[in-house]
C-alpha cells in the first residue's frame, strides 16, 4: 500500500486518531458532565456501526494515519468492543491501537481487548481516596478502578495514570499519586482542567496549572524534576520530567503550556464526524459523506478541515468551548 502524509494547513503533521466509540459514559466526573450526563445521548441509530468506523479508519490510515485511541464517553460501555479492536489491527498503516478509559471493568475485559490487538491502555484516577475518588466521579467505585489498573500494569509497559489537578480537592494527593503509580511501573500524568461544555470546575480558584503541581511535587516528594527527552517522547501531548527518584511524570498542560505548534491528532466522534480542534468548531462529518459520496468525498473533506485547521485554540482568551469533553474522548 502506498501511503500519503497527511499535513494540516500549518504544515503540522497528523499521524494520531482519537476515535470515540460512544457518547455514554458510567461514571459522571464533575469536571465533565453535568450530574444527569449528556443531556443530548445520540440514538444508538446515529452512532458509527463497528463497520463503519473501520471504513473510515481505513481511509485515514491510507492518509497517514498510524496510531489510534479509543475514547467515548467511556469505550468499555460500547458492547464487542473487542471486535472493533480485531477490524483496526488488521488494517494496513495502524501500528498502535491504545484505549482511554476510567478503568471500570477494565480487568474483566482486558484479555479479551488485547488478543484481539489493544497495544495500550491510560487510566484515569483522580484520587486514591475513597469519598474522594466517588465524589469526583459521582457514582465511581475505586477498587474496581485499581483492580483495572493493577491488571493493566501485569500486561503493558508503562501504564498512563491520568489526574485532572484541582486544588483544594486532590492537590494533597499528588505525590501519593506518583507513588502509586511508580510502584506498579506506571507513569501518573496531571492534566490541567479544560473549560469544557457542562463540566466546569465550581471551586472559585480550583484551576491548578502545571508548573503549580510541578511545585506541589517537589514539597510533597522532595528530590528534583528534570525534563525528560526518553520514552514519552512523541506519544503525545505531555511532557515528561524525571524525577530523582527514577520515577517518570508527564504534564498536559492545554492552558497554560499549549502544544497547538506540535499538534499531531485529529478526534472522529461517535457519530463519525471529525473535530481538528477541541475548541474551535472545524471538521466534518465523514460518516454521512461515506454513506453519500463515496470514498474520494471523505479524502476531500479531510484534507479541507485540515487546511482549515487553526494554529491555536481559545481556551485562555475566550473561555470554555461549547462541545462536550464526554462525546469527544478529550
Amino acid at each position: 500500500m502506498t501511503r500519503e502524509a497527511l499535513f494540516d494547513g500549518c504544515g503540522r503533521h497528523v499521524t494520531y486518531l482519537r476515535l470515540s466509540v460512544t457518547d455514554r459514559c458510567n461514571y459522571r466526573c464533575t469536571y465533565c458532565m453535568p450530574p444527569e450526563g449528556i443531556r443530548d445521548k445520540l440514538p444508538p441509530s446515529c452512532i458509527l456501526s463497528f463497520e463503519e468506523a473501520a471504513s473510515l479508519v481505513r481511509i485515514l490510515a491510507e492518509m497517514g494515519i498510524s496510531r489510534i485511541r479509543l475514547t467515548g464517553g467511556e469505550p468499555l460501555v460500547r458492547r464487542g468492543l473487542e471486535e472493533l479492536v480485531l477490524r483496526l489491527r488488521e488494517l494496513p498503516g495502524i501500528e498502535r491501537i491504545l484505549m482511554t478509559t476510567n478503568g471500570h471493568g477494565l480487568a474483566e475485559r482486558l484479555p479479551g481487548l488485547v488478543q484481539a490487538g489493544l497495544s495500550g491502555v491510560s487510566v484515569s484516577l483522580d484520587s486514591l481516596d475513597p469519598t474522594r475518588f466517588r465524589a469526583i466521579t459521582r457514582v465511581g467505585d475505586l477498587a474496581e478502578v485499581c483492580a483495572g489498573i493493577e491488571a493493566a500494569a501485569r500486561t503493558f509497559r508503562g501504564v498512563r495514570l491520568n489526574t485532572v489537578a484541582i486544588r483544594g480537592f486532590n492537590d494533597d494527593e499528588l505525590g501519593r499519586i506518583c507513588t502509586f503509580a511508580w510502584s506498579l511501573g506506571c507513569v501518573p500524568r496531571f492534566i490541567e482542567h479544560m473549560p469544557m461544555s457542562d463540566g466546569a470546575l465550581r471551586l472559585p480558584g480550583s484551576f491548578m496549572s502545571a508548573e503549580e503541581v510541578r511545585q506541589r511535587l517537589l514539597t510533597d516528594l522532595g528530590g528534583t524534576l528534570e525534563p525528560d527527552e526518553g520514552d514519552g517522547v512523541g506519544s503525545g501531548p505531555a511532557r515528561y520530567y524525571r524525577h530523582s527518584s527514577g520515577g517518570l511524570v508527564g504534564f498536559i498542560a492545554p492552558l497554560t503550556e499549549h502544544f497547538c505548534a506540535d499538534c499531531n491528532r485529529v478526534r472522529l466522534d461517535a457519530r463519525g464526524r471529525l473535530h481538528t480542534c477541541l475548541y474551535h468548531e472545524t471538521g466534518a462529518d465523514l460518516a454521512s459523506l461515506l454513506r453519500t459520496g463515496g470514498e474520494a468525498a471523505v479524502r476531500h473533506a479531510v484534507r479541507e478541515a485540515l487546511r482549515l485547521k487553526p494554529a491555536l485554540h481559545r481556551f485562555a482568551t475566550e473561555g470554555a468551548s461549547p462541545k462536550h469533553m464526554a462525546a469527544l474522548g478529550g
